[in-house]
């Protein structure tokens, strides 16, 4: 994302990063917290698949009309043989029937739809002049447009739906993405329909209910792959991701002087930057111990770049190994509480002077394995963009999967392989 900078009220520069516009969304993030891919959200909505919507059409209900014809006393009489008949009003019965059956019949024709009861597909679904178009010829055309994904669409949810059982915190899920793409809606001024018809690709989906069982039936294919990929972890790579992204949580101050971007002379831009913050030092040299908390912030408001802190204090609170830059943690970790660092540290931001302020031993790996499982998970999804296809080839593998139809066929296994080859690419160039 471009970065866009700018100058506050106090003459300071702070620096941006433009978003997708969202309703109230303008926050900032603070210059020397690194972007973290590992950094894992609970749960991932992955739109990629677009779902047919499928028609459900009502059993046939037959209405059964009974007819009663009021039998007044003078319409009785005694036949020869003494048993009781009615008088002959036959005309009349058959004449209501008709309007009766009529009637239903036109009922059932408005409220029905007419759908072919296919049995060789040779029945006609459609017709033009000079040619009838039956149910073969349908489903030829759309085989070939759209016959692997809807078929993988149809896998994969009975495969979702025997390992996945949805729970009441899945559907709670469920309602906050549909209210967080409720407020990108408002944001654009449409109606949530035609923001996920025209902005997720989902043309099909027409009631916000539709969207909702989307939703959960996608999220419930992506556990199946998380839980596939967790599967295969082992232990050792379980307590590496722990490793990696679970640590002390620190709460710093620090004061950043940046390295003039302006600065054609880069090394004499650095040198000023440099020199600048070893001066603040020798001033935080000179102070009282019991002051030192006092002159930091003085200096903070006075001197540091990072205006997402300044104001503060310089104050960044629960940093983890993960969200921090490796210099700027391993500078920090080491210091005391109450101590500040005697040399300028670098990062790509500038030079910072960093005073600890307190520290958080981290979760035990016992207490958080589950999250630990989620996240690795994720981490792995979230770093390989290849890596959610291939694994439901493994899993519809495991099923057993054998496609009959030969075009389908072709057309799967060759998504498979652009799939692998892209992946191939991707790792080729990042070894060079």
């Amino acid at each position: 994302m471009a970065k866009e900078t700018e100058k506050n009220n106090k003459g300071k520069k702070t620096t941006t990063k433009s978003s997708t516009p969202k309703k109230n969304t303008s926050t900032k993030k603070t210059s020397t917290v690194k972007s973290n891919k590992s950094n894992t959200t609970k749960k991932n909505i992955n739109v990629e698949v677009k779902k047919e919507k499928v028609e459900v059409i009502p059993e046939k209900k037959e209405v059964i009309e009974e007819i009663k014809t009021p039998v007044a006393k003078n319409e009785i009489k005694n036949g020869k043989d003494g048993i009781v008949s009615y008088k002959d009003n036959t005309p009349f019965i058959i004449s209501l029937c008709i309007i009766v059956i009529l009637l239903a019949a036109l009922i059932y024709s408005m409220c029905s739809k007419r759908v072919p009861k296919l049995k060789d597909g040779n029945e006609v679904v459609a017709t033009i002049k000079g040619k009838d178009i039956t149910a073969n010829d349908l489903f030829e055309s759309l085989k070939e447009t759209n016959g692997a994904s809807s078929l993988l669409n149809i896998v994969d949810k009975y495969i979702a739906d025997k390992e996945v059982k949805i729970k009441d915190a899945d559907k709670d899920y469920a309602d906050e993405v549909v209210e967080y793409y409720k407020e990108y809606a408002e944001y654009y001024n449409v109606d949530l329909i035609t923001f996920v018809a025209n902005y997720l690709g989902l043309p099909n989906i027409e009631t916000e209910d539709q969207f909702r069982d989307f939703v959960l039936e996608d999220y419930k294919k992506t556990l199946v792959v998380k839980n596939y990929l967790i599967d295969k972890a082992s232990e050792d790579d379980l307590k590496k991701y722990y490793e990696d992204n679970y640590s002390d949580k620190l709460t710093v101050k620090h004061i950043l002087i940046e390295v003039d971007p302006d600065n054609e002379d880069t090394d004499a831009a650095d040198k000023e930057a440099y020199d600048k913050a070893k001066e603040l030092i020798d001033e935080l040299k000179d102070t009282d111990k019991d002051d030192l908390d006092e002159k930091f912030e003085e200096l903070v408001k006075d001197n540091s770049d990072d205006t997402q802190t300044y104001n503060n204090g310089g104050l960044m609170e629960d940093l983890t190994k993960s969200t921090i830059q490796e210099s700027f943690w391993n500078a920090a970790y080491e210091l005391k509480d109450g101590e500040f660092t005697e040399e300028p540290v670098k990062t790509t931001y500038g030079y910072h002077i960093i005073l600890k302020v307190s520290s958080k031993a981290a979760d035990k790996y016992e207490d958080v394995l589950d999250d630990v499982k989620s996240g690795y998970a994720d981490n792995l999804l979230s770093n390989d963009s290849t890596l959610m296809t291939l694994t439901w080839d493994e899993i519809r593998n495991k099923y057993k999967l054998s496609i009959k139809d030969d075009n389908i066929k072709k057309a799967y296994e060759n998504q498979i392989k652009a799939v692998k080859d892209s992946k191939e690419n991707t790792e080729e160039e990042t070894e060079e």
